[in-house]
């Protein structure tokens, strides 16, 4: 193995160079040099890898500027600059790579910087305990060898991407019908049941394929384009489902409103309008708001959700749990839905703080008689642990991904037919 600081590679067997997976450099920050020497192995016997080593934060920072690794997995104990420090720094290089972290230290400390590092803007592929496993490592490199757009989970209002588009791409995107919503399942955690969709925006570009919501929406979401944006993937989303439900397939869609939405007075006479115009009810259309949502103007906010309430639209709190804003929305808001955050479901089966966290959230959600939905369901271990708790709908990687219309209906084709 290599001296802290400098590279050992595996070579790349065979002539045809296209057929081979894209190299990838690993920069690991670890101060126990047994473990650092394990790690390094395992991620070199899984070929086209190149690993860097650092024993302390201060070495590691010198690394990513020397070497530019693609991912750093990162131990949280180290001397000198602790890994907790070097996130920070991390976070200010001008391309900082993308991080998984690790530690034998208690799970609520690596939870916290988990946390604490997607805060500063870093990509966050993991907070694992060690010994980190092989699949792990596998899994890692091939979300980091994956193709812009076709990388895994971004999130609905956005996250880090390696493109960016400027507001002109985008607006003649939108016009030209190539942003159209992908659906990600909810589905009944008793029985599996599939009872309704989440519209996701997706980019379909003529020539670098599927990109995620990170490379556009954040250029957008304090211009007037993002109404534009809105309003074509509303119009979409309920096309579908009047598609679905001329083939016998009846489901909700939840479409989330950009910032300041709920402060325009004629929003609910629009969306009527709308869903009269397409052949729908107005309760097939679940209108997700967050605390950023409600900001501005908040009286005439709580006046339209009343009004969208009482036209027969569903309302879901979105980013439920995440402070202490969203629960006193539950208190003026007429939401008929919660959305569990994923930060309060993922990993929670494993970590017993995370599991009471998650059952007063869902006990909460009963006793005001509100439909509870947990997002971020990634494993069958959480899945389980849902079912334990009695929470009602379930939305996740371990029951499906983003797909598109007809994907999604042939989706739920096979899953009735399994059922």
């Amino acid at each position: 193995m290599p001296e802290p600081g400098r590279p050992s590679t595996t070579p790349a067997h065979g002539s045809d160079a296209a057929a081979q997976p894209r190299a990838v450099t690993v920069l690991i920050l670890e101060d126990h040099p047994f473990q650092r020497r394990m790690l390094g192995r395992l991620l070199l016997g899984l070929g086209h890898v190149a690993v860097v080593e650092a024993a302390t934060g201060d070495e590691a920072l010198e690394a990513v500027r020397r070497a530019m690794p693609d991912l750093v997995i990162a131990d949280l104990e180290t001397p000198g600059m602790d890994g907790v420090t070097f996130l920070r720094m991390l976070a200010k290089e001008p391309k900082p790579p993308a991080v998984v972290l690790t530690s034998a230290h208690d799970p609520a400390v690596l939870r916290s910087v988990d946390e604490m590092a997607k805060m500063y803007g870093l990509v966050v592929l993991g907070a694992i305990p060690k010994p980190v496993s092989l699949e792990a490592l596998r899994a890692f490199l091939l979300h980091v060898r994956a193709p812009a757009g076709a990388a895994a989970p971004v999130g609905k209002r956005g996250g880090p991407a390696a493109d960016r588009y400027s507001p002109e791409e985008i607006a003649e995107a939108i016009a030209r019908g190539e942003i159209v919503p992908w659906f990600q399942p909810k589905v009944s955690v008793t029985d599996g049941r599939i009872s309704g969709v989440e519209a996701l925006a997706r980019w379909m570009h003529p020539q670098r394929g599927l990109v995620g919501p990170g490379a556009f929406i954040p250029v957008i979401e304090q211009t007037p384009i993002v109404d534009a944006l809105s309003q074509s993937m509303l119009t979409q989303a309920l096309q579908w489902v009047r598609k679905w439900e001329r083939h016998g397939l009846k489901l909700t869609v939840s479409v989330n409103l950009p910032g300041g939405a709920l402060a325009d007075p004629g929003l609910a006479d629009r969306l009527t309008t709308l869903v009269r115009s397409l052949g729908v009810e107005p309760g097939t259309l679940v209108v997700e708001v967050t605390e950023t949502t409600m900001s501005r103007e908040r009286a005439l906010a709580i006046e339209t959700l009343a009004r969208l309430r009482l036209a027969g639209f569903g309302l879901s709190l979105d980013d439920y749990g995440t402070g202490y804003a969203s629960m006193e929305m539950l208190k003026t808001m007429p939401v008929t839905e919660v959305k569990v955050d994923r930060r309060f479901v993922h990993g929670a089966s494993r970590d017993p703080k995370a599991t009471a966290v998650l059952a007063s959230l869902l006990e909460l959600a009963s006793g005001l008689s509100l439909a509870a939905v947990a997002e971020g369901v990634e494993d069958q271990e959480d899945y389980t642990l849902l079912e334990a708790l009695e929470c009602p709908y379930a939305q996740g990687y371990a029951i499906a991904k983003p797909m598109s219309g007809d994907d999604l209906f042939l989706w739920a084709q096979q899953r009735t037919r399994e059922d």
